[in-house]
């Protein structure tokens, strides 16, 4: 996997895994979405590129309001008569982690990603309520049922696993795995 696609960054540390695999086989790029906020985090995304020396690896994108825009962005870029030439054999998501914001982004990441590709989900059990770092007061805001729902895992089951273009599911309650069907097995 060399044409990677990360959805939450934070810091950067699983970026700075993924562009030392790429440094190691000496080629490809990650392009990672966030939040405006990211650039604020102790240390950012940036420092820690430029102090190993991954930064040629990595086009790191701050988002304003959510890494769904900027998908749109890349689809837009890539359709060429009603077709948009999918551009990532590896999509890592673990931003978002709400039903909307996961969900959405699934559906668009579908067209990016090659046949034979793989999508990894982080945080499939993650709730709003288990939350350490969202505010009470903000949790409270926020329905019941939302706060108690596992809102990644949701859009996996009901979304990743029924997808008619992915197959090979592996779940361990954390991480969820699935990878899109050979072209030739795709509902088109």
């Amino acid at each position: 996997m060399q044409n990677i696609l990360e959805l939450g960054f934070a810091h950067g540390k699983s970026t700075l895994y993924m562009a030392a695999a790429l440094d190691e086989i000496g080629r490809g790029s990650v392009i990672t979405i966030d939040k405006q906020n990211a650039k604020e985090r102790d240390p950012n995304i940036i420092a820690l590129l430029e102090n190993v020396g991954l930064k040629q690896y990595v086009d790191p994108i701050f988002a304003n309001r959510s890494y769904t825009w900027e998908l749109m962005k890349l689809i837009e870029r890539n359709t060429h008569n009603n077709y948009c030439k999918p551009l990532f054999d590896f999509c890592f998501i673990d931003g978002g982690h709400t039903w909307d914001v996961t969900g959405f982004g699934f559906l668009l990441v579908e067209k990016l990603l090659m046949p034979n590709g793989w999508i990894l989900f982080d945080d499939l059990a993650w709730t709003i309520e288990s939350s350490a770092r969202i505010p009470d007061a903000r949790k409270e805001q926020i329905p019941e049922e939302e706060r108690k729902t596992a809102q990644v895992g949701k859009a996996f089951s009901l979304l990743v696993k029924q997808h008619p273009n992915f197959h090979n599911f592996k779940d361990d309650g954390w991480w969820g795995w699935a990878q899109k069907k050979p072209f030739e097995e795709q509902s088109h």
